[in-house]
């Protein structure tokens, strides 16, 4: 008798831990390259997110995720920036836009940010961009 009170105890547990088990590998490999990415930028983890697209190299659209992510992670580096790290945010978004524009030389967005924060360093006299990120903006045609 002792036993048939006890095993619908242990049912009970067997059926909740197994209910709480992590998805398995074959759900996750549903989850597509892009919709990992895009949640990655809706959480602001520009990071993780490069790095995946890194280990992907071989996926079709990965010229236009990578695109996507830079872009993003720039904006959200000049638009978010701590007031006190905003020339360090200011180099880093340029890089991250320089990037952009490497995958596609006619990205509006990535120009007009690029323009923008140019004209920013006009406006403070001795004050510009890294020197090795002057040489790629030299290199895609901007004037310094």
């Amino acid at each position: 008798m002792r036993y048939l009170k006890i095993t619908p105890l242990f049912i009970v547990i067997a059926l909740i831990s197994a209910c709480s088990q992590p998805k398995n590998n074959k759900e996750t490999a549903e989850i597509t390259l892009s919709q990992q990415i895009d949640t990655h930028i809706n959480n602001d983890e520009y990071e993780k997110a490069l790095e995946l697209l890194q280990t992907k190299s071989e996926e079709p659209d990965i010229a236009t995720l990578s695109e996507k992510t830079h872009l993003n992670y720039g904006i959200y580096l000049i638009y978010n920036a701590d007031p006190s790290t905003m020339r360090e945010n200011a180099n880093n978004a340029l890089g991250q836009f320089i990037e952009v524009l490497k995958i596609n030389p006619d990205n509006q967005k990535a120009i007009s940010e690029i323009e923008q924060i140019l004209s920013i360093y006009r406006s403070f006299p001795h004050r510009k961009p890294k020197d090795e990120v002057m040489e790629d903006l030299k290199e895609l045609g901007f004037e310094i």
